[in-house]
């Protein structure tokens, strides 16, 4: 058993013999609530635009690979190299 459960009970018995409270964490103003609400804000919006940029950025290589023309070309009959650049009867 840890002693930090042997003692909590007894500082809490204690306690409310004595008449003690418990400390209490100071209220936030105002600003503070605020301030983090709007930074909340901002963190969505934030997320928001980096989803849709991932998604043109996925819909624009779909739309690549769909085109095709860009794949590889003939080194035999193409016209820049290999044995068509050394051989001109091909």
């Amino acid at each position: 058993m840890c002693t930090s459960a042997i003692l909590k009970p007894i500082s809490s018995i204690t306690r409310s013999i004595l008449g003690i409270q418990k400390p209490q964490a100071p209220t936030e103003s105002q600003e503070a609530v605020e301030a983090r609400r709007l930074r909340k804000e901002m963190m969505a919006e934030q997320e928001e635009k980096q989803k849709e940029e991932r998604q043109k950025r996925l819909n624009e290589q779909i739309r690549r690979q769909r085109r095709g023309g860009s794949g590889r070309r003939s080194l035999i009959t193409g016209g820049g190299g290999g044995a068509g650049y050394l051989d001109e009867t091909l």
